[in-house]
């Protein structure tokens, strides 16, 4: 019965996203960058650098990054210690819904920095109010206060939330009524969790309403960082950089 199911769910269309983009990320961070960019994006399977806030300038050099071999991928690396690539090396970093699955977020960032050039850019978007999803493991949660402290050591261009509530509810709430009606049943939670995504596709749309609200923070679904590098900055060992909490004592 669970394999004839399974059969059918693969035939079935698939249920809508629940991202909802309700407010352009303005500038982008390809405003930021030089002509004939390099651009690693880590972590991105196929994805080329082509998100929601645009597509990579003309010119540029898209190498991207992932800890598997697989269709589009340039560059087979652990973002941990991605020592085959130069100090000082590229402009631009992004890194979309993936240090949630690495071990030591910092230990990232870290790399991202040393591989930036002085002036170099780097985004950053993670989960905040979002269920468990291992690809393969799935370690961390940030808000967007948490992220721009991940960021620190970088120049704030942006920073904020790109998921608002009605989005992160719209992620959560199927998941929980399919766990509620599923009597404990793997099946009956597959079936579960089919229907209630497609039942309540519409929640998201409410961001557009929601999602400036002065409130909308407290549920907020993912967040993102823009920095830069500073220019005046050729060091690639953080070690030795104050944190913020140093610098405001």
């Amino acid at each position: 019965m669970h394999a004839l199911l399974k059969k059918i769910h693969r035939r079935l269309p698939k249920p809508p996203s629940s991202n909802f983009l309700y407010r352009e990320i303005k500038p982008s961070p390809y405003d930021f960058l030089p002509s004939n960019p390099v651009i690693f994006d880590i972590g991105s399977k196929d994805a080329r650098a082509s998100y929601a806030f645009g597509d990579p300038p003309p010119g540029a050099r898209v190498v991207c990054v992932d800890l598997f071999p697989g269709k589009g991928v340039d560059l087979v690396a652990d973002a941990h210690d991605m020592h085959m690539v130069p100090d000082n090396s590229v402009d631009f970093v992004t890194s979309i819904s993936v240090l949630e699955h690495v071990r030591d977020p910092q230990r990232v960032v870290r790399e991202i920095y040393r591989i930036l050039k002085p002036g170099g850019v780097i985004y950053v978007s993670v989960p905040f109010v979002y269920n468990f999803h291992g690809d393969p493991d799935d370690f961390y949660r940030f808000s967007f206060r948490g992220v721009a402290i991940l960021c620190e050591a970088f120049e704030r261009l942006d920073n904020g939330f790109n998921r608002g509530p009605a989005s992160a509810m719209q992620q959560l709430l199927p998941r929980f009524l399919a766990i509620l009606f599923s009597f404990n049943s793997d099946t009956l939670y597959s079936v579960n969790l089919y229907v209630f995504r497609w039942g309540l596709a519409w929640m998201k749309y409410l961001d557009r309403f929601i999602g400036n609200y002065k409130m909308a923070y407290l549920i907020h679904g993912s967040s993102y960082f823009i920095g830069r590098k500073p220019i005046a900055d050729t060091r690639t060992d953080l070690s030795s950089r104050p944190s913020a909490a140093q610098v405001a004592s």
